[in-house]
């Protein structure tokens, strides 16, 4: 089973909604009457089966009588649930990495070649997109950019990235973009919620030759986290418990090689002022 943005939140509203039901001491035949829903549709809408109107929702936070300071809670969920998102005017598919990044807790994330793109500065982007049509060069940069306000958003997106010292030396977009890229990573590595690691060429033989990989968590009452691997067509969704812990360890085992944050922003520094 592949997840996508819109079960994630269906999941999160329904799992919410169901516990509001509970505590209120209703059962789901006693509440589908006054939602007029049968009790096959509202067991479909607590189990994020459904798209769920905002206004079905006021009227079940109603019923409830929830509580009025989690009642605006519960309708923003409800509202993000039901409108469109900036990936979805960019025709992203919802079950895609961008996609689902977007609403993601916090990201692990190893990168073997290239700067990591949540982190990468519009000039380097934009050299790794010359072969694209101008029309798709530009709809990916604005992906990138989406992707990298969710650094400094108002639910921060929470970053831990391991960079292979390969991909700090290979100079996209020409010397002058490539420093200034790894300055963009020292400013982003202040950022509270951003921790950045270098893996160095010194290391030897390591779990992360295997390739570029991510493990994405997400808010509680959604899903479990989910791992994604790079490959030449883009990106592979992994669901499965056991392989997604696995590349949790790879990723422990990885980190356990790679310098410190400290040490890591001063090879930064250096390579940027070299």
């Amino acid at each position: 089973m592949e997840y996508s943005i819109p079960a994630i939140r269906r999941l999160q509203l329904g799992r919410t909604l169901r516990n509001l039901r509970k505590a209120a001491g209703l059962t789901v035949d006693q509440v589908g009457p006054d939602l007029d829903m049968s009790a096959s549709t509202l067991n479909r809408m607590e189990n994020g089966r459904g798209r769920v109107h905002p206004l079905v929702v006021r009227g079940a936070l109603d019923l409830f009588e929830t509580p009025f300071d989690q009642v605006e809670e519960v309708m923003a969920l409800a509202r993000e649930a039901y409108r469109n998102t900036w990936w979805m005017l960019q025709g992203i598919k919802a079950n895609s990495y961008p996609a689902l990044e977007s609403e993601a807790a916090s990201v692990r994330n190893f990168e073997l070649a290239l700067i990591p793109g949540i982190f990468q500065i519009e000039d380097y982007a934009t050299a790794l997109f010359t072969l694209d049509t101008e029309r798709d060069r530009n709809r990916n940069l604005v992906i990138r950019m989406n992707r990298m306000a969710r650094l400094t958003d108002e639910r921060p997106l929470i970053v831990h990235a391991v960079i292979d010292e390969t991909a700090l030396h290979r100079s996209i977009g020409g010397p002058a973009v490539q420093k200034a890229q790894l300055r963009h990573l020292i400013a982003l590595s202040e950022l509270p919620n951003v921790t950045i690691q270098v893996l160095p060429c010194t290391v030897g033989s390591n779990r992360g030759l295997r390739g570029a990989f991510s493990v994405l968590a997400f808010p509680p009452n959604t899903i479990d986290e989910l791992g994604y691997l790079d490959h030449a067509a883009g990106n592979l969704q992994l669901a499965s418990a056991p392989k997604v812990k696995e590349l949790r360890l790879r990723f422990d085992s990885i980190a356990s090689l790679a310098l410190n944050e400290g040490d890591s922003v001063a090879l930064l520094t250096r390579f940027a002022n070299g």
